[in-house]
């Protein structure tokens, strides 16, 4: 009755997903927060400017302390307003 081979429902696996900025709500976020240069919303952000403006240039995933960074730095914008969870396209 599951959805494994064994019929056990933890054996089917869920598809790999990624954490991607919303680049334009985030930039949109940061003029509101008062931030008009990226070396001042890294610096709020705890994050050298490289960093922030590689991930923003999708070079990058954005990681646990950008994540934490943002939240911080841009509050109160939530998780929701600045990132997507999406499907891994490179699995």
């Amino acid at each position: 009755m599951g959805s494994g081979p064994t019929g056990d429902p933890r054996a089917r696996r869920a598809a790999p997903k990624e954490v991607r900025l919303r680049n334009d709500l985030f930039a949109r976020a940061a003029l509101a927060a008062g931030f008009r240069s990226d070396y001042a919303l890294a610096g709020a952000m705890g994050l050298h400017r490289s960093t922030v403006a590689r991930v923003v240039n999708g070079e990058i995933r954005p990681g646990a302390a950008f994540i934490g960074g943002a939240l911080t730095a841009l509050a109160p914008f939530r998780f929701e307003d600045l990132f997507e969870v999406a499907d891994d396209v490179k699995a």
